[in-house]
């Protein structure tokens, strides 16, 4: 390791989380397009404070008609940097204001600094580090900031079209010591015509979830119709996980809210869906709509409360990547169709097209729709790119863990030989897409450290 890069890299440890800080206060969830921001405001307001700092610090930085941003150290041989500034919606129960970028205990709280504004300034205050450190390179460094990641990937889609691939790549946005396979990704929509109804029981008002690759942590729904017997039954509905329901009362109308506990789309297990137990016991009330019933209780059947597919006939796993996964992810009531969207994290050498195959055996008679589907990625751990990372990760932490699979989507599917290197450390609990999200500095900065070195390896190499 060179230590006195190591030590220009320490030195600017104040201005990184003040940098992690004021990027996690700005709330760049995917909305409504505006001038300039194809994924809303918040996002393009992000993208702008990213530039604008990158130029700060004496880098040529642009912004590529709202889709990334690019931030460009030295000509030549290209080693890209894949990470993105967008975030998934907060979701409940967060002990401090989720864009507050409060500083306290030693950590950096907020949305997005693990996943995946945290990582990508680490990566930035690195390739400082560089730039302070290595006058005239004859390769080239190139941090590349996504802003649709969490929900669709048209940002990495426009910079395939329009801009240079690197010529090998990493993406913080995953684990330590490096990821060498990921698990196919794949959404499906399952959906039913739904009526109002007339008279009887009825569903007024349903949305649950606040993206598909979460752990749904609120589910809500209002029912009209709802007798003395009906708002007992509801009352003694009792969830089959740690969901907590609440009772509103309007006249002939009720309110029924559930509050679960979010995580990780590809750690669905992790978390507890509020969605799963509003779907429990929407079943066990006598709703006027047939269909929507049907609809309701196959779900209750073929998915409930599990996390791996064993009712959809879906289970299994792989050597190489472990089992795959089921996230129950959202379950709306829209301009009159109650729709389903699940999200599936299957191994590296299982097909998709059987496991939609089955999907559409399991709900006969609705609409079955595929969306956002990523295939898996597999580059070999005795590939150049893994054992650079593996060496400097080494080199700077002192530890030679084995290369690791991993459920989760990064960009490092979007270009050719690339990889995720970090940013989660090993033994450290993952918050991305939960509540209290947040980063220790000391891992922070290590994680820059790292990166510097990496930086360093491939500019002499």
């Amino acid at each position: 390791m060179d230590r006195k890069l190591d030590e220009i890299v320490i030195s600017l440890k104040e201005e990184l989380v003040r940098s992690i800080s004021d990027s996690v206060k700005i709330k760049s969830v995917q909305d409504a397009p505006v001038d300039g921001g194809p994924f809303g405001k918040g996002v393009r307001d992000s993208l702008d404070q990213t530039i604008k700092l990158a130029q700060k610090l004496g880098f040529e930085a642009r912004n590529a008609d709202g889709y990334v941003g690019i931030v460009d150290y030295g000509s030549g041989e290209t080693f890209g940097v894949l990470g993105h500034l967008d975030v998934v919606p907060e979701g409940e129960g967060w002990q401090v204001p989720p864009y507050s970028g409060l500083v306290k205990d030693g950590e950096i709280w907020g949305r997005g600094t693990q996943d995946d504004k945290g990582p990508m300034m680490a990566a930035l205050y690195a390739l400082k580090a560089i730039k302070d450190y290595v006058q005239r390179p004859s390769k080239r460094i190139r941090l590349i900031f996504g802003t649709n990641e969490e929900t669709g990937w048209e940002c990495m889609k426009y910079y395939v079209k329009h801009e240079e691939i690197p010529d090998m790549s990493v993406t913080p946005d995953a684990d330590f010591p490096v990821i060498f396979a990921e698990k196919g990704i794949v959404n499906y929509g399952i959906s039913a015509p739904a009526s109002s109804g007339e008279k009887g029981l009825a569903i007024e008002t349903l949305t649950a979830g606040e993206a598909p690759n979460m752990v749904a942590s609120s589910a809500k729904v209002v029912l009209k119709g709802a007798d003395d017997d009906i708002l007992e039954r509801i009352s003694s509905f009792s969830p089959k996980n740690d969901t907590k329901l609440k009772i509103n009362k309007l006249d002939r109308r009720v309110e029924i809210s559930i509050t679960g506990v979010s995580a990780h789309g590809s750690t669905p297990n992790k978390g507890q869906s509020a969605m799963a137990a509003l779907v429990d016991l929407l079943v066990e009330l006598p709703l006027e709509d047939s269909e929507m019933k049907r609809l309701l209780s196959t779900i209750r059947n073929k998915i409930g409360y599990e996390f791996y597919g064993e009712s959809l006939g879906i289970a299994g796993k792989d050597s190489m990547s472990g089992e795959l996964t089921l996230n129950i992810g959202t379950l709306k009531l829209q301009a009159g169709v109650l729709k389903l969207v699940i999200n599936i994290r299957y191994p590296v050498f299982f097909n998709e097209a059987m496991i939609r195959s089955q999907i559409e055996e399991a709900f006969n008679g609705f609409r079955v729709e595929t969306y956002h589907h990523q295939k898996p990625l597999y580059v070999s751990p005795d590939s150049e790119l893994v054992k650079m990372c593996r060496e400097v990760y080494k080199e700077v932490t002192g530890h030679d863990e084995e290369p690791i699979a991993i459920g989760g989507g990064t960009y490092a599917r979007a270009v050719p030989n690339a990889v995720a290197f970090g940013a989660l450390l090993p033994g450290n609990v993952e918050l991305a897409h939960q509540p209290n999200e947040r980063i220790s500095i000391e891992d922070i900065l290590l994680v820059a450290r790292i990166y510097a070195q990496l930086f360093l390896r491939f500019l002499q190499t």
